[in-house]
């Protein structure tokens, strides 16, 4: 029975000669049919003949349906009335040359094999919905029946306003439903108030592989939106490598950083993962310093004059044509801020690892506002966006 419904089912059997009778079905919503082909079917019958009832199920009953259906042997008619959400199946063991008929006054949400149901709502392939007006399978509830309630971080469309996720509770400009990695340990100076910062902001943040031993698989990866190469630890297999690039073409966003000191192992560290992509370090013209200056227009750069940049490097770019590559960022020395889109992913590979430290995002308005739009330009593109 469904929500805030009740059934009625009241039956009257009249007995008959014994003799054999031919009906007709039809529904009431334009469509009709002959034999079992009506709303309810006579041929599988099991209504109880005794007393003065007959109750029984049918899936097919919706708002305004009516139909007729004829047996053979004695004549019986079975009424059914039902109000509220609810599913009503009306069969008959001895059903023969009798009507059975649906009051059109059934009303509920019945679902068809399309998805959708009597009275408008979108369902799952078997037509089922929640009271909340969203789909059982996971899928946005985004339309014109959708019913607002607050937006949450539940890959849905709470609100119904086309978008997925974009919950910013702070008006900062993060998506609060953001899952960050930060890969590796911290640079030489204090950055944990930059971990910090992004907990406070509403997002999911988790340092990893801070251990050896510890492996990038795809487990690991789909955790998360976004990583961000911190002070590796280690050299990446070509089996991670591959990991992450597939990662990223599935939808992740990459940021690297270097420059934690004047070693070699700073740039080939994140090569080992970020080269099968076409971007890597150079270190051939050693490690130099900023600021940087010079932006080329992008969602990263938009009204950024200045950012930090203490002993870092160039990065040099291999065309694949697979992916996208743009130099949003340059020194005299070459390209130090690169952004790549590919497949439904993206990576920014920045030269150097001073924008991540206190000194520098906590006191320098701009460092903040370049995180910001980096993290909304490197998060899903099919959710999580809330207005910069």
């Amino acid at each position: 029975m469904g929500r805030g419904g009740f059934l009625l089912v009241s039956a009257a059997l009249v007995a008959c000669g014994g003799g054999t009778g031919s009906g007709s079905a039809s529904q009431s919503g334009g469509s009709s049919g002959t034999g079992d082909e009506g709303t309810t079917h006579a041929s599988h019958a099991t209504t109880s003949t005794s007393g003065d009832s007959a109750t029984g199920e049918e899936p097919t009953t919706g708002g305004g349906q009516s139909g007729t259906q004829s047996g053979s042997s004695s004549e019986a008619t079975v009424t059914v009335t039902a109000t509220g959400s609810t599913t009503v199946d009306v069969t008959a063991t001895e059903a023969t040359s009798g009507t059975t008929s649906i009051d059109p006054s059934v009303s509920g949400t019945t679902g068809t094999s399309d998805g959708t149901t009597s009275d408008g709502t979108t369902g799952t392939s078997d037509g089922t919905t929640t009271s909340d007006g969203t789909t059982t399978n996971a899928e946005s509830s985004t339309g014109p029946d959708c019913i607002p309630a607050e937006e949450v971080c539940n890959d849905f469309d709470d609100d119904c306003d086309g978008n997925i996720d974009n919950v910013d509770v702070g008006k900062d400009g993060i998506c609060d439903c953001l899952n960050i990695a930060l890969v590796g340990n911290q640079g030489a100076n204090p950055s944990a108030e930059f971990q910090d910062w992004l907990e406070a902001q509403g997002t999911q943040v988790d340092r990893i592989s801070t251990n050896p031993a510890e492996v990038l698989d795809k487990g690991l990866l789909n955790k998360y939106d976004i990583i961000i190469l911190d002070y590796l630890i280690r050299g990446y297999t070509a089996e991670e490598a591959l990991t992450t690039q597939t990662w990223v073409e599935a939808g992740g966003g990459l940021m690297a950083m270097t420059g934690f000191t004047n070693q070699q192992f700073v740039a080939d560290r994140p090569n080992s993962l970020i080269k099968p992509m076409g971007l890597s370090y150079n270190t051939s013209k050693g490690f130099f310093s900023g600021p940087v200056k010079a932006f080329a227009p992008h969602p990263i750069t938009d009204t950024l004059t200045s950012i930090s940049f203490y002993g870092g490097l160039f990065v040099d770019i291999v065309e694949d044509g697979v992916a996208m590559n743009q130099i949003i960022m340059t020194l005299p020395q070459g390209a130090v801020g690169v952004v790549q889109d590919r497949g439904d992913g993206r990576l920014f590979i920045f030269g150097d690892e001073w924008i991540e430290f206190d000194s520098e995002w906590k006191n320098i308005p701009e460092i903040k506002k370049f995180w910001v739009q980096t993290l909304a330009w490197l998060g899903p593109k099919d959710s999580c966006l809330v207005p910069q």
